[in-house]
């Protein structure tokens, strides 16, 4: 916990155990006992890191999704997205499985993160080499996730939603044929034989003549169902053709198993929803510095990971719930670090309590005492 919570206040290096051992609020936080006993070093942090076994990453990978179903509270949801997104993660130096991604232009890592659309929750974060085909091990990670998940809630709707790199013919069989409560959306990667099809033909053709006639953007949609060679079924095909402001087409695929949302609102309200997770990996990045991945060995980096992704789950449950009601309850989690947590306290420390005066003319103190009060009720702290 000492590592998770210091991530938490922007103390995301190893080498900042040594400057926190001895902070008396740290200590309260992670409680150790005694405020005279001093928490772990930077070297008995990296010894922690280093000693961790495959047989621990997926016990710690198998407790990410506990944490996801617990969070829910017992109570089944009737419909998830399992956002699925890929992010860079830059390397420098000698580290193991650090590989040249020529689309990034630099040597990186490329953790599969899965968050839920609706919420934001992380749910999985799943360190990965560099390499540029981004849908390895796609299909072995999230059926083994919609088996955990459909364990716990057997009549949950699951969306499994990416980009065309997570385009899988093999998920969409199996969801097809085995679990018809599972649904993928993916964008579908051009090809000869979606460019030169009719529908695609007459979509591009009507957008044309409205944008030669009227001259601003326009948009239109049309759907076929498709089957490349190696797929078992045909699956749905929701083709976009559109003229842009700058007069430039731009046509897009989607791939999926949804039968009942028309074709519009499948694209842009459906697929298109997908773009929060972009926002949901920057607030990894930028809140809990996910993106610092120091360590040589691939599986202390891949513990690392780990870390952070608890840092953003703790942030992201302050916000969702002690929050909730304030000014604060969507804010990012920089913002929540900044105006609350990183606040002036004079700890005293007496024989058999410790005491903590707060500032009363703080800017935030309505909604300090909102989260205090619903961490206090709960027993926690």
């Amino acid at each position: 916990m000492t590592r998770i919570f210091q991530i938490c206040l922007g103390y995301e290096d190893v080498n900042d155990c040594d400057r926190m051992r001895r902070d008396p609020m740290m200590q309260l936080a992670v409680d150790t006992g005694a405020l005279d006993k001093e928490l772990c070093s930077s070297a008995t942090m990296c010894r922690f890191e280093n000693m961790v076994t495959d047989e621990d990453l997926l016990r710690i990978q198998e407790m990410f999704v506990t944490m996801f179903i617990l969070s829910y509270g017992g109570k089944a949801p009737s419909h998830i997205i399992l956002d699925c997104d890929d992010t860079n993660v830059d390397t420098y130096g000698c580290q193991e499985q650090s590989l040249f991604n020529a689309y990034y232009d630099s040597y990186c890592y490329m953790p599969l993160m899965v968050f839920e659309g609706y919420s934001g929750k992380m749910i999985l974060p799943l360190l990965k080499p560099g390499r540029k085909n981004k849908a390895v091990s796609f299909e072995d990670t999230i059926m083994w996730l919609i088996a955990c998940l459909r364990e716990a809630w057997p009549k949950t709707v699951i969306t499994v939603r990416g980009d065309s790199h997570f385009c899988s013919h093999e998920l969409m069989d199996w969801a097809v044929l085995n679990d018809r409560r599972v649904f993928i959306i993916t964008g579908l990667a051009r090809n000869s034989v979606l460019e030169n099809h009719p529908v695609t033909k007459a979509a591009i053709e009507r957008v044309r003549h409205d944008h030669e006639l009227f001259h601003h953007p326009v948009r239109t949609y049309g759907e076929f169902h498709y089957k490349a060679g190696t797929w078992l079924l045909p699956q749905r095909v929701v083709v976009k053709a559109e003229y842009t402001e700058r007069g430039e087409l731009n046509v897009r695929f989607v791939v999926t198993n949804i039968r009942n949302i028309g074709k519009q609102d499948l694209y842009e309200k459906t697929y298109c929803g997908r773009g929060r997770d972009e926002l949901f990996i920057r607030q990894f990045k930028e809140g809990v510095k996910g993106d610092r991945l120091s360590c040589h060995t691939f599986k202390a980096n891949r513990l690392r990971i780990f870390m952070h992704a608890a840092a953003y789950i703790l942030m992201h449950s302050i916000r969702e719930r002690a929050l909730r009601g304030t000014s604060l309850e969507k804010a990012s989690i920089l913002t929540i670090r900044e105006k609350l947590l990183l606040y002036a306290v004079s700890v005293r420390v007496l024989k058999t309590k410790v005491i903590l005066d707060f500032a009363r003319q703080h800017p935030m103190k309505d909604e300090l005492k909102h989260t205090l009060h619903y961490y206090s009720v709960r027993g926690v702290g």
